[in-house]
């Protein structure tokens, strides 16, 4: 064998050896990581994604490792340097080696034959092993520790997973309690298309409405009772976990687990599903015109955040004068949304197809229907556009007055004076007699009935009929309708003018839509005056309110045009300048408004009574219960409860977390930049 064959043998061999350093440095490193990793989690049970992090970052750290120790063995890949190497390591070459190897044309026979009478095998095995021998044994020692930790530790660090809180390593204190850990799985509806997802020891779980929660504790719990509110749900046990399935409540709540003396509050917020937001962009105005013919360009956009179902446009073409008006109505352009959360809708409407007449007002609005099929489907409708065609005799006046309000205005108005007269005499009843009470409520209840009357004939003069029937004064007796009654007598009303029955357990038309509200108002007025005859004015404060609702929605579905324009009011602002006066003015604070749920002033001296009772753990679920109500009326306060009672339930300090709370629920401290003036004697 000549010299260039015995080096390239070496080569061989060098490389060999770098190789299995690069893997063995690479391979210790990561599984140390590995360990250190592991270690950890056993310590102190580290986050799904912490742990996934580490992972990453050791199978890094080993790659990385591996590539730089190749980089710096680069040399024995090319045969020049190891020559060298092996002139280095053998001074007994005298550089014939390099010479034979480096300068191609100068191989002689003296100096093969000094090549061949030097042995570099001792310096070659030293250098392998050392190069060797390290990093396989780190590996090797690395790699046994980790394989000696427990499975469920190794699962943890080697394969995490967001569900894999089971596998947690559990104390002596915790290996009884059924509420560590507790998983909770949240699988959304179909149609939202979200993907499920895992919780692992929650202290709130939020989700959209409609989803499905499935909770799971460790060891079996045959004793283990859970509840929302005053519900009770099943627990079902599957050797050692027990499990609880619920869908998602309508409004926030608290779930309560309770297993011997160990109990767990877990509050449950949903998150509800948006209606459609539908602009109608052409027509962009009101209009009016003359011709019958043409066409009317519409276009609208529709969105949602989880995907339409479908978008079409409607008309509704009201004709008459006075009291007396007809309507008829259709859907064009119906669409479907294909899943979209955006979409948009354009079409002509041809008014020769629509066979008008002067005097006739075409409303136009958008429709969009959304894919929930767990709360909804959701529906929401555009601004209403009217197009207003001309008579032939109009324009020949310059001085005409406005339309009347309509009747729906004036029952508004009633209905809101009645409601502030009953409220007023709910303030005032405990100063009252009895039969005070019952004197003033029944005359309220008297006007309440003549408000009703007039409602029920509004109904039946949309409906083509001349009035409701309803005796107009006089007591209240056998003369007057029942809600059921009224139905049946407006459905006949309609038939006999040509229309069909009203069904309303169907889809709603426009025409439906228009008296719906009118109906439901009635309902409410009736039951209302049942409770005034009797004396209960507080008992009648919600149907009133109900009522006032129901019209407001009575206006918003019809939009008239005012023909003309209204005379300009003129006031005399020397004369009527601080004219006015405080007498039963009742002036509205400027504080933040309160939506519903408790009011501010009651929060905090809830949030102030708990607070007395830390450290006890009653605290943790007092608080627990306060964000649930708090969430409705002060939002910023509730989210600012949740870090404060995650500290508190891990032991940690949350002293600065509650002060935060009480900052937002009670507003900065008041603070005077000097000492009050003295009010004493002199």
């Amino acid at each position: 064998m000549n010299a260039r064959a015995r080096v390239s043998a070496t080569r061989q061999q060098l490389s060999a050896a770098v190789i299995a350093a690069s893997l063995g440095w690479g391979l210790a490193v990561a599984m140390t990581l590995l360990l250190l990793t592991a270690l950890g989690d056993l310590a102190f049970e580290l986050p799904y994604e912490l742990r996934a992090a580490a992972r990453g970052v050791a199978i890094f750290m080993g790659v990385a490792a591996t590539l730089v120790t190749a980089f710096r063995s680069r040399g024995a890949w090319r045969l020049g340097s190891v020559a060298l190497w092996l002139e280095e390591n053998a001074p007994t070459l005298n550089y014939a080696l390099v010479t034979l190897i480096l300068d191609a044309g100068g191989s002689t026979e003296a100096l093969e034959d000094h090549v061949a009478r030097v042995d570099w095998r001792a310096p070659l095995r030293r250098r392998i092993g050392r190069g060797t021998v390290t990093p396989l044994l780190v590996a090797t020692l690395a790699t046994g520790a980790f394989l000696l930790l427990p499975t469920n530790a190794l699962t943890r660090v080697r394969s995490p997973r967001p569900d894999d809180g089971f596998l947690a390593p559990r104390g002596p204190g915790e290996s009884s309690d059924p509420f560590h850990p507790l998983q909770v799985r949240i699988i959304p509806p179909a149609y939202s298309g979200l993907a499920g997802r895992t919780l692992q020891d929650p202290l709130a779980v939020a989700a959209l409405q409609g989803s499905r929660l499935q909770i799971e504790g460790h060891a079996s719990a045959e004793t283990l009772t859970a509840g929302v509110g005053d519900s009770s749900l099943r627990v079902s046990t599957n050797g050692d976990r027990w499990t609880i399935s619920l869908p998602m409540p309508a409004r926030p709540r608290v779930l309560t687990l309770t297993t011997g003396t160990r109990h767990r509050l877990l509050t449950l917020e949903p998150e509800p599903d948006s209606i459609p937001q539908v602009h109608l962009l052409l027509p962009s105005r009101d209009t009016a015109r003359r011709d019958l013919t043409g066409v009317v360009q519409l276009d609208a956009r529709a969105r949602d955040d989880f995907g339409l179902e479908s978008a079409w446009f409607e008309y509704i073409i009201s004709s008459g004068e006075g009291e007396n008006f007809t309507f008829r109505s259709g859907v064009i352009s119906r669409r479907s949304g294909d899943n979209k959360q955006s979409l948009g809708i354009t079409t002509a409407l041809s008014l020769d197809s629509l066979r008008l007449a002067g005097g006739n007002v075409i409303h136009v609005r958008a429709v969009a229907r959304d894919r929930n099929t767990s709360t909804g489907p959701g529906l929401a409708a555009s601004e209403t556009r009217t197009i207003r065609i001309l008579r032939p005799d109009e324009g020949d006046s310059v001085s005409v007055d406005a339309m009347a309000p309509a009747q729906g205005d004036s029952s508004l108005l009633s209905q809101r004076m009645l409601l502030l007269l009953t409220e007023s005499l709910q303030r005032r009843r405990p100063r009252l007699r009895r039969d005070t009470v019952i004197e003033e409520s029944r005359a309220i209840a008297r006007d309440q009935s003549a408000l009703r009357r007039r409602v029920a004939d509004v109904i039946f003069m949309r409906l083509g009929g001349e009035g409701s029937a309803e005796e107009s004064e006089g007591a209240e007796g056998e003369s007057e309708l029942t809600p059921e009654a009224l139905m049946r007598a407006a459905s006949d009303t309609a038939m006999a003018n040509g229309g069909k029955p009203l069904d309303f357990s169907e889809d709603e038309s426009p025409v439906v839509a228009l008296n719906r509200p009118l109906l439901e108002a009635y309902n409410a007025m009736w039951d209302a005056g049942r409770e005034l005859e009797i004396g209960e004015p507080g008992r009648a404060i919600p149907h009133m309110r109900a009522a006032l609702e129901a019209i407001q929605h009575a206006r918003q579905a019809e939009r008239l045009y005012l023909r003309g324009q209204p005379k300009p009011v003129v006031v005399d602002l020397a004369r009527v300048r601080l004219a006015g006066k405080l007498t039963d003015a009742n002036p509205a604070g400027t504080g933040p408004r309160v939506t519903g749920g408790e009011t501010t002033g009651r929060l905090l001296d809830r949030f102030t009574a708990v607070l007395e009772l830390l450290p006890d753990e009653r605290a943790v679920d007092s608080l627990t219960v306060l964000r649930i109500d708090a969430l409705d009326t002060a939002p910023g306060f509730a989210q600012a409860l949740a870090p404060a009672i995650a500290n508190l339930r891990a032991g940690r300090d949350a002293t600065e977390s509650l002060v935060q709370a009480r900052r937002l629920l009670a507003g900065p401290a008041a603070t005077t930049t000097g000492l009050p003036s003295w009010s004493g004697a002199p």
